[in-house]
């Protein structure tokens, strides 16, 4: 195209710039309004800023008689308007976009300016919108290759609120599925299943869907025949679309809440042994919630929570720990029991004054005992190592063995609640023998056994030399009594306590003999006090009594 030549409007092209209901292809009106018969082809290239554009449009607009060359405008305004020829007014009936019109552009048939058919707009006065489309076209970068679209396609700016609405709709229906799906038709089923697994009679009370904390289904009053109080509180299934669509052999995970066994039923539960009669393969996760187990009559581990994983409908392990998570549990199948491993982190056993700062401990769960081995534990500021054993066949019984390495007298008796007044590192071994009816009665009888050796040790409130130097009838009811070593046999039980075979090293001084405690904490006993000196060694029978930790040591004949 000669981009020298200049175009002028025909009566036609005037008319379409002047009347907004006059519409064409947006690209086409926007050069339209930009002919006045004073601008070349290629200043109008130059300001609208798209040269193929400009062309294109051109050629359009000359071949729907809306311009022509300035040489011809005259003859084209005096003939009110060019005629002009059906095929080339069918080209230019395309631009309309909301249906047809009683103009001469009206009608037409397709060509290749349909292409430019889209939702246009209205063509404005130049005053109004020569630079708005110009503008506008700079910015977007609009040319006569963009993509148009069809008249009976709905506009871009629909689009998002159809998805919106297809997504709603959807969401909607997704919900009242799941409220109105009939959740109990699978009850018979679960029930069935549940039996196979459990070796139990399993029947369940109600099926609902929850939404809260998140949704999942809802299995109330679980009731176990022969287990104790024959139920369950409720058992959850998290991913209800599973029941739905895949049946309760789908189901993958379910939690356990309140949950109350025997010894014997865990251990008799299918899945803890190998069993190929399998209903349900594809559960691989039981969350459990606040699980009570009931060992003997009077006995209960727990609460505890945690998790079973299964593999294949087996027992691969289980993990549970108690509410505050200072002790933890880890138990896999063993033939007719489980192993256990334990971890302790400042756990305190139930009824007991003392705690355990670090445990660790290896141990296999039977159905009428626990055996703990390899007991390995941070305590009372030393280490103790040993051997635990736990029965309840017959009421509840314990018996243990230990060995004590650094434990803190002053923590002993502050844990213990011990009146004696006494420091020094302890070391020795240890026996522990209880039993009764419960718990709490089985700690209450216990006896202990210990053989024991305090190094570097003091005794407040009392100075066993000073009675020996002092001679025969004095009476000494203060001071202090270091040591370097003190060994002794120690008996613990509901009688008191008694110390035998003591022997008590203090360089130039030793004391030998034994004292006894009751439980109101009277102490009495006799003691021999051998000092050594340069000049003589003096040999003095002492007397120890008093009410602890107030001791009073005589000097006897």
């Amino acid at each position: 195209m000669n981009s020298g030549q200049v175009y002028a409007k025909t009566p036609i092209g005037d008319e379409a710039v002047r009347q907004s209901t006059r519409v064409v292809q947006r690209n086409l009106r926007m050069v339209l309004v930009q002919v006045d018969g004073k601008l070349t082809v290629g200043e109008l290239s130059a300001k609208i800023g798209n040269a193929r554009l400009v062309e294109g449009a051109i050629r359009e607009l000359e071949s729907g008689g809306y311009i022509v060359p300035l040489a011809a405008a005259a003859a084209a305004w005096e003939q009110g308007q060019l005629p002009v020829r059906k095929e080339q007014v069918s080209a230019i009936s395309q631009f309309s976009t909301f249906g047809t019109t009683k103009g001469p552009t009206s009608l037409g048939s397709d060509s290749q300016t349909s292409r430019f058919s889209s939702f246009g707009k209205p063509i404005l006065p130049a005053s109004r919108v020569d630079n708005d489309e110009l503008q506008s076209t700079r910015k977007t970068g609009i040319n006569d290759d963009a993509d148009i679209e069809p008249e009976n396609q709905p506009s871009r700016q629909s689009r998002p609120a159809v998805i919106l609405g297809s997504a709603f709709a959807f969401i909607v229906l997704c919900v009242l599925g799941l409220l109105l799906y009939p959740y109990n038709n699978h009850k018979i089923e679960i029930e069935r299943i549940a039996t196979n697994m459990l070796n139990t009679a399993v029947t369940i009370d109600d099926v609902s869907l929850q939404f809260l904390p998140t949704p999942h289904l809802l299995l109330q009053g679980v009731h176990l025949s022969g287990i104790r109080d024959g139920r369950i509180a409720s058992l959850q299934i998290h991913n209800p679309m599973q029941l739905i669509l895949g049946g309760v052999g789908s189901i993958e995970k379910i939690t356990a809440l309140d949950p109350e066994l025997s010894v014997e039923d865990v251990l008799g539960l299918p899945f803890a042994a190998l069993n190929e009669n399998r209903t349900n393969s594809a559960l691989h996760q039981i969350l459990i919630s606040n699980l009570r187990v009931h060992a003997g009559s009077s006995m209960v581990f727990g609460p505890l929570n945690g998790k079973i994983l299964l593999a294949n409908g087996h027992l691969e392990s289980a993990q549970l720990e108690n509410p505050d998570r200072s002790l933890l549990l880890k138990a896999t199948p063993r033939g007719a029991g489980f192993d256990v491993a334990m971890e302790g982190r400042a756990w305190r056993p139930p009824g007991l004054p003392v705690s355990f700062a670090a445990l660790q401990a290896r141990g296999v769960l039977q159905a009428d005992n626990l055996q703990i081995n390899d007991i390995d534990t941070t305590f009372l500021g030393g280490v103790l190592k040993g051997d635990w054993r736990l029965s309840w066949h017959d009421g509840v019984s314990m018996s243990g063995m230990g060995l004590l390495t650094r434990i803190d007298l002053r923590k002993l008796s502050a844990d213990l609640a011990l009146a004696m007044n006494i420091e020094g590192d302890l070391g020795g071994t240890l026996r522990i023998d209880g039993q009764g009816s419960d718990w709490a009665q089985m700690w209450q009888s216990a006896s202990a056994q210990m053989k024991v050796e305090i190094v570097r040790g003091i005794i407040h409130g009392t100075d066993i030399g000073e009675a020996g130097r002092r001679g025969t009838g004095a009476v000494v009811r203060s001071g202090v009594t270091r040591f370097d070593r003190l060994d002794a046999d120690i008996g613990i039980d509901k009688k008191g306590v008694s110390v035998r075979n003591i022997r008590l090293d203090a360089g130039l001084m030793t004391a030998s003999g034994q004292v006894q405690a009751n439980p109101d904490g009277m102490v009495e006993g006799r003691l021999m006090l051998i000092a050594s000196s340069s000049v003589a060694t003096i040999r003095a029978p002492l007397l120890v009594n008093g009410q602890l930790p107030n001791l009073t040591v005589t000097a006897d004949k």
